[in-house]
């Protein structure tokens, strides 16, 4: 009989890097799953026996065993197989955020080179040694959680045979940041895209691309999501009415605010808060 254990991670108020959930699975004989697709970035960690990785509209099926992993890139039609005499077992985690594929072509991961390979043994790899360390420690602070995600990406990155090393141009590095660094000290006012390029003293246009390539988000978007995280920050540990959380995120109304939370999150603040927050509900009525 198969043995399965996973966990999710419930604290949406990230933006460069979380996880959504992580687990480990033994396989029986043939087990499989998919075709499918995630919504988030999903990368499996052979510890040991065989198995079939298929990603839908390529002719190719890639057979792996221990030591190796296998990325699901977001939107992409996925399947996978254990082996018939020697079925694996594996690790994974589930991940998103700004900097994930950054990272992940840091390591020479991506829709076309989704195979991870090292010479490192299975269970000697970092790779595994963090991945085992979310799962013992599963019930720890968020902070723990999100720094050792990090360290396990960076041993992807270090360990990985096809590690292809991103060449930084320094200049719009110190754009980017500027912007970032505007964005957090006045996300609470009424600013725009505008207002972003001309701290950095560029065009709207050229500052836009530039933070769209770096970011692979755009400006507008970044300020949405860097908002909406501080909107569950205040969710998680306060009793302020919804309208005051607007306010204080930098939305005219409070309905301007629910609409972009429930696009984002897919339910409502009201709801969100009820089902995060050890508080007591703050008795607002509308949503």
């Amino acid at each position: 009989m198969a043995k399965v254990e996973f966990y999710l991670f419930n604290n949406q108020s990230y933006i460069d890097l979380f996880p959504i959930q992580f687990g480990r699975e033994e396989c029986e004989p043939l087990h499989s799953f998919g075709p499918a697709t995630r919504k988030h970035y999903l990368f499996h960690y052979i510890i040991s026996g065989k198995g079939t990785f298929y990603i839908s509209g390529q002719d190719k099926a890639y057979n792996l065993s221990a030591g190796q992993g296998f990325l699901i890139w977001p939107d992409l039609i996925c399947s996978y197989e254990a082996d018939k005499n020697d079925p694996w077992a594996y690790m994974w985690v589930e991940f998103d955020g700004l900097k994930s594929e950054h990272f992940l072509k840091l390591a020479g991961l991506s829709k076309h080179q989704p195979i991870f390979n090292q010479t490192t043994s299975p269970t000697e790899s970092p790779v595994y040694q963090e991945m085992n360390l979310l799962l013992k420690n599963h019930d720890k602070r968020s902070a723990f959680i999100i720094s050792h995600l990090y360290l396990f990406l960076n041993a992807v990155i270090d360990l990985s045979m096809s590690q292809h090393p991103i060449t930084h141009n320094d200049i719009t590095e110190l754009y980017i940041r500027e912007a970032v660094n505007f964005i957090e000290r006045h996300y609470q006012e009424s600013i725009t895209v505008d207002d972003m390029a001309n701290h950095c003293n560029l065009n709207k246009h050229y500052f836009s691309r530039l933070f769209k390539k770096e970011l692979n988000t755009s400006p507008q978007q970044f300020l949405i999501q860097y908002r909406l995280s501080k909107s569950c920050e205040l969710l998680r540990n306060t009793t302020l009415s919804l309208h005051d959380i607007a306010i204080k995120v930098g939305y005219s109304n409070q309905f301007n605010y629910s609409t972009a939370f429930k696009r984002q999150y897919l339910q409502s603040p009201k709801i969100w808060r009820k089902e995060n927050s050890h508080l007591i509900d703050s008795g607002d009525s509308t949503e």
